[in-house]
Parts: structure tokens; C-alpha cells; sequence
């Protein structure tokens, strides 16, 4: 009879967790910061739901000017979603310390990742979330129709730049289009101009210490980005970054600064734009250069009722076929060995980024402050209000060498 009743109890037990998961009884909330991309991360969502019938994710788009704000004011008010992207680096470092994070050390399997991916969100020996929307190489995207039809090629030097910028302001088309309003994308082309200069062993010189900004050569770097200013569209410093997206899409311009993951947003505006991508061009005596860094990487919301839900997500987003569409979708995947499947543009600044590609700065706690730095005076360099050789002298400043 007990044996029976146990059977019993088992197979109702069964049955509940059945109905339960087939009614989709939990329900994980997520914030991401990329309106652009909404119908291809739900799409990759809706494959979880399919694989995990149980879960639930209710996704909610914040455009990126908006969301780090809306993010502080919810975790300070304990009304943050479940799931959440932070920068990687000394954002998640600080939120880990405030308690808002659910510390995920040994709870998920991480062997999948690149080394990239897996330093991005490694503090010391602890783990506190996952690069579940990939990574991202911004370089110079160029649309080829105009390129081809000018009889011009993307310049590889700052001469070569200058020299396509003159002829195309001739021929009465705008050669670059920056939105240059929160002074991110300047502070983004200061980065590739600086590490053109520097490359990867330079960078970790300026970490410690034994490189400056002040140095002749890295003043230079500012000395290009105080002069390309003249190629961007008029009104640049008062273009925001969703009005400069579509403009680049639409081709108001000929070339724009931007990452793997732009060429998501500009083909939803543009299902026929038609770009190419190099790095972006030398200062003079340097190398083209790209920049890489993380999308945002994804944490678990201490506070969270489904802990345990969340984490399979993440360890499922961290599988090959999340991977497989975000790469093939958005932008560069952080998991081994997955690859473009036919994405031209995406191989394309995979090919760019072999020569010289950098870490982006605020990745890194030595120079984590730079490129807020760089936003905060960009717009004095390009109206010549300081000169680059105090642009240069403010971003040293917020350099904390290791070891200092």
C-alpha cells in the first residue's frame, strides 16, 4: 500500500511538474540595451523557450542612452529585473561589491568560452555573470556603392583619409557621419587612433605606467581626431547616437565608425545597405587598427526568486546554437569555434581585427576612467577649444597605472 501510495504521489508529482512547465510557471525578466536588435534576440529567446518549456523570459528593450540610469534606479530600489547587462570590467567589480549580483563562482561551466570571454567576466576567483550577446570589434564601415561609384578605396593611413575626405566634401558628399553628441563614438575613434599607434604591447605599457597619452606619438593620435572633425555631417556634436545610426544606414555619409553589432541595427533601417568594413586608418607611422571589446555580459539579479532558472539560461546561452545566432545575427560570438555562417560584413571585421586589434579601455581598471574622459572633452577638441596636447593631458590623468 505504501509503495503504491509512493507511486502515486510520484506520478502526481509528474504530472504537476508537467502542466507547470507545459503553463510556463516561471517567468524571468531581462533588460538589454539594444532596441535594434529585438526581433533577433527574441528569436534566439524563443529557441530557449522552446528547448526549456518551463521558462518563460519577458524581454524588454532600453535604448542605451537611457538604460544605465534606469538600471542604478532599479537595483537601488530593489526593482530590477531578473537577468541584466553590465559593461564588463569595473562595472560588474562595483555591483558585485554593492551586493546586486548573484555570485555565480562554480556554478556554471565556462570551458566553452574563448579566453576573452572568460577574462571578461573573471574578477580574481570569483564569476558573477556571463557573455551571453558576445563581443564586438568596431573598426570603419564604408558603403561600397559609394566607394565604387566615386572610383575611390578606403584608406588604410591618415593621409590616404584625408585625401578621400577632401574629395568626396568636393563631390558635395558628407565623407563621415559621427554622432558625436554623448561624445561616445569620438571617444571610440580616439581609441582605434591611439592604438594605431600603440598596438596591444604599447597598451599594456600605458597600464604600467610606462607609456603616456602625453607622448609625442599618442598626441598625434589627438591631432587626427581634432582634424577629421571638418569630415563629419554638420551638426555633429548635436546628432545623438540613434539619429547618426540611420543616417549611416541610409547613406547620408560614406563611411562611419562602428562596431560588429551596428550592422544589425543599420540592416533594420536599411535592408539594402551595402557595406564594407577595414580597420581604421593609421596616424602616421602606425598600424590600421580595431578595438574589442565585450557586449554587455549578463548577471543575475541577486535579489532574483528564480535563481536557479536564470543560471540554466545563461549556461544555455553560452551553448553552441545561442552562439550560432547570435554570430550569424548580431555580432561576434564569444563561444569556441563558432563562426559566420554566410555573414559577409561579420567576416569582414573578423579579417580586420587580425592585424592590430586593441582592448577597448574601459575594460580594464587602469584605464577605466580614460574613456569617460575622452566623452567628457571631445567636444572641446573638435571646436579647438584645448588643444590635443591637453586633450592628451587630461586623458593621462585618468589613467591609474597598476601598481600606483
Amino acid at each position: 500500500m505504501k509503495s503504491l501510495l509512493k507511486t502515486g504521489l510520484l506520478a502526481s508529482s509528474l504530472a504537476l511538474t508537467a502542466a507547470g512547465a507545459l503553463a510556463g510557471d516561471v517567468t524571468l525578466t531581462m533588460w538589454h540595451n539594444h532596441p535594434e536588435w529585438k526581433d533577433r534576440a527574441q528569436a534566439i529567446l524563443d529557441k530557449f523557450e522552446e528547448a526549456n518549456p518551463g521558462i518563460k523570459i519577458e524581454l524588454e528593450e532600453i535604448a542605451g542612452t537611457n538604460y544605465s540610469a534606469r538600471l542604478n534606479t532599479a537595483l537601488a530600489a530593489g526593482e530590477a529585473p531578473d537577468l541584466f547587462g553590465l559593461p564588463a570590467g569595473p562595472e560588474i567589480d562595483a555591483a558585485a561589491a554593492a551586493g546586486y549580483l548573484t555570485d555565480l563562482t562554480g556554478a556554471l561551466d565556462y570551458s566553452g568560452l574563448t579566453d576573452a570571454g572568460r577574462d571578461a567576466i573573471t574578477n580574481g576567483d570569483k564569476n558573477y555573470a556571463a557573455p551571453i550577446m558576445g563581443a564586438y570589434t568596431v573598426g570603419l564601415y564604408y558603403h561600397r556603392n559609394i566607394f565604387e561609384e566615386q572610383g575611390l578605396t578606403p584608406p588604410s593611413t591618415q593621409s590616404e583619409f584625408m585625401e578621400v575626405c577632401a574629395t568626396l566634401k568636393e563631390r558635395g558628399i558628407t565623407p563621415l557621419v559621427v554622432p558625436a553628441q554623448d561624445g561616445i563614438v569620438p571617444s571610440f575613434l580616439y581609441m582605434m587612433m591611439a592604438s594605431s599607434v600603440m598596438g596591444a604591447e604599447g597598451y599594456e605599457q600605458l597600464r604600467a605606467g610606462e607609456r603616456k597619452f602625453t607622448d609625442p606619438d599618442l598626441v598625434a593620435a589627438a591631432q587626427f581626431l581634432q582634424d577629421i572633425y571638418p569630415c563629419m555631417q554638420d551638426g555633429a556634436l548635436s546628432t545623438p547616437y540613434v539619429e547618426g545610426k540611420a543616417l549611416a544606414a541610409l547613406g547620408q555619409g560614406a563611411m562611419m565608425p562602428g562596431g560588429s553589432a551596428d550592422y544589425a541595427g543599420y540592416q533594420e533601417i536599411n535592408p539594402a545597405v551595402d557595406l564594407g568594413v577595414v580597420p581604421f586608418p593609421a596616424v602616421e607611422g602606425g598600424t590600421p587598427a580595431t578595438v574589442t571589446g565585450m557586449e554587455y555580459v549578463y548577471a543575475i539579479n541577486s535579489q532574483s526568486e528564480h535563481p536557479e532558472e536564470a543560471k540554466q539560461f545563461l549556461q544555455w546561452m553560452m551553448g553552441t546554437e545561442a552562439a550560432q545566432m547570435v554570430v550569424d545575427t548580431i555580432t561576434l560570438s564569444t563561444t569556441k569555434g563558432v563562426v559566420p555562417s554566410e555573414n559577409r560584413v561579420i567576416k569582414e571585421m573578423i579579417e580586420a581585427a587580425l592585424s592590430n586589434d586593441v582592448r577597448v579601455f574601459y575594460e580594464l581598471p587602469e584605464t577605466g576612467a580614460v574613456f569617460s574622459a575622452a566623452q567628457q572633452n571631445v567636444g572641446a577638441l573638435f571646436l579647438g577649444e584645448i588643444t590635443p596636447e591637453e586633450f592628451a593631458a587630461r586623458l593621462q590623468e585618468a589613467v591609474q597605472p597598476s601598481g600606483s
